[in-house]
């Protein structure tokens, strides 16, 4: 038998549907690495939590190193670039996290409860992380930028 007039159908209907694959494929990327940075920047507030608990039998304020450090341990690297929440250095801090600014997508913010005094009360720690995807496809669907936040509070015994 002779298969005369099919020549070129896979062809075309490759053309057809590797548009909706490739954008499947990117869209599962960039969920993906969303996913990640989430429980990289969860594990990260949770740490810097636990770190500030084990300081507040004593005074600390803006810049404290020791827990963004131990912040920033837990994540390792991996491209992110997380700072202390500049509005902690005001004459009064603010009381909850600001978010980072649209200029720098992939960036994030460590809030520290500026009220860090001894006894027995809660320390919140909240990372606030621009997240911006990589592919354009999928951006142009969710929306350039978008804010990820998570927290950790933790009861001092001190």
């Amino acid at each position: 038998m002779k298969r005369g007039k099919s020549r070129g159908q896979a062809m075309v209907e490759f053309s057809l549907l590797s548009g909706l694959l490739f954008l499947l494929v990117m869209g599962i990327f960039d969920f993906g690495r969303a996913i990640s940075i989430y429980v990289n920047i969860a594990e990260a507030a949770h740490e810097g939590a636990r770190q500030l608990v084990l300081r507040s039998n004593y005074y600390t304020q803006y810049p404290d190193a020791a827990v963004v450090n131990a912040t920033l341990a837990k994540i390792g690297g991996g491209g992110m670039v997380l700072t202390e929440d500049p509005c902690l250095a005001q004459q009064t801090p603010c009381t909850s996290p600001g978010a980072p600014p649209a200029t720098a997508p992939n960036t994030g913010y460590i809030w520290i409860s500026p009220n860090r005094t001894t006894g027995n009360h809660n320390v919140t720690v909240r990372v606030t992380y621009r997240y911006a995807p990589l592919t354009g496809m999928i951006s142009s669907l969710v929306g350039a930028q978008f804010i990820m936040t998570a927290g950790s509070s933790m009861r001092s015994e001190y």
